[in-house]
């Protein structure tokens, strides 16, 4: 009799684990001030996930839309994730999160306008921040992601982008932002990659895209770039709908508040 009692605790235990994990209705925390912390799907994991943010300026324009996709850059999908968006190290919120593809808002308490996915383990979603009005000065998203299982990678990211306040013109004392820009192989046939030096001791979002030489825009994605040094990226010769593109020639542009660089590949199959 003890014996059946004991096995069917440990049935119910089991049972709720697994509704704990995962959960499509789960409300968490991004980390932002005043949050209670950095919750994702559960508050269990280990560090070195592999969640990506795209889309998030370093530098904002006043109520301008941008639009941001969440992914992951290798590992398991994404099970959950909580995101927001914070003035300076206030817990004010930064202008206003609104749902995309996969995502939905939430409100609860230390989270007013909080993002996150529809349902659980999605390998992308794209959601839209609306800039504060001027004069808010620096905000910051924060992201705190789960991938994988009860116990897999927990990712906390944190991207500042500050008010565009005046024109490039006006930034003449700051260096050439990108330097020693090429890509290997050229021409290359299944993928190339771009290697660039950033030469700046500011952390930023740099713009990456791809152009036909009639100008039309076949791929893009933003690069966080972290402080001064050398950063690559990887073309494999698709756009952004995941089709390949025809032989032909190519142009890369990096692109920043500060400045914007072109150079050319060959693609050729």
């Amino acid at each position: 009799m003890t014996k059946s009692l004991s096995v069917s605790v440990i049935v119910i235990v089991a049972i709720a684990v697994s509704l704990t994990f995962g959960r499509t209705n789960y409300i968490g925390y991004s980390g932002a001030p005043g949050s209670k912390g950095t919750c994702a799907s559960t508050c269990h994991g280990s560090d070195g996930g592999a969640i990506e943010i795209i889309g998030f300026p370093s530098e904002y324009l006043a109520e301008e839309t941008y639009e941001i996709t969440i992914s992951h850059d290798g590992g398991s999908s994404i099970a959950q994730f909580n995101g927001s968006c914070r003035v300076g190290e206030s817990s004010e919120n930064a202008g206003e999160l609104s749902a995309g593809t996969n995502t939905e808002t939430y409100n609860t308490s230390g989270e007013t306008n909080g993002i996150h996915f529809t349902s659980s383990n999605q390998n992308s979603g794209t959601f839209q921040w609306t800039a504060p009005a001027t004069g808010a000065g620096e905000v910051k998203l924060y992201v705190a992601g789960l991938q994988g299982g009860y116990s897999g990678p927990n990712s906390e990211i944190v991207l500042v982008a500050t008010e565009q306040v005046s024109g490039i013109e006006e930034q003449s004392d700051i260096p050439d932002l990108f330097e020693d820009i090429s890509n290997y192989p050229n021409p290359f046939n299944i993928s190339t990659v771009i290697e660039f030096y950033y030469n700046y001791e500011k952390p930023s979002n740099v713009r990456f895209g791809i152009y036909s030489l009639a100008g039309h825009v076949i791929y893009e994605r933003y690069v966080y770039c972290s402080q001064e040094g050398i950063y690559h990226l990887t073309w494999n010769g698709l756009n952004e709908q995941s089709i390949e593109v025809p032989s032909g020639i190519y142009f890369y542009r990096l692109e920043s508040i500060y400045g914007v660089t072109t150079n050319k590949m060959i693609l050729q199959k």
